[in-house]
């Protein structure tokens, strides 16, 4: 069985992909094309990056579905472990009172 319009359709094809504006897709040196077209391509595959980062923070991201509960275990006996040493530290008079209330602050960050 013979498909006489599949050559006809393949050449077609590849004479589109060999234009010279799907030549380099999407990162092309712009040649025939104004700055508006160039500028909008970039822009889509920003887009692009960005959700996939979105989406891979939501998946592993903190509360994600998929990230491993003991990393936020040891994650939170370390920060435990730091605020006990910086109380301590500030119960012996080694730092001030405006020193540990910034530490702790950038300890809950």
């Amino acid at each position: 069985m013979s498909f006489p319009f599949l050559s006809f359709f393949m050449a077609d094809f590849f004479d589109f992909l060999d234009s010279p504006v799907w030549r380099g897709w999407p990162f092309n040196s712009g040649y025939g094309e104004q700055i508006g077209p160039a500028i909008a391509r970039m822009i889509f595959v920003s887009f692009i990056f960005i959700a996939i980062i979105l989406f891979l923070r939501l998946l592993y991201g903190p509360n994600g579905f998929f990230r491993d509960k003991e990393m936020d275990r040891e994650a939170e006996e370390e920060r435990i472990k730091e605020r006990k040493e910086l109380k301590a530290l500030f119960e012996k008079g080694e730092i001030t009172e405006f020193e540990y209330e910034i530490k702790l602050k950038r300890l809950e960050e």
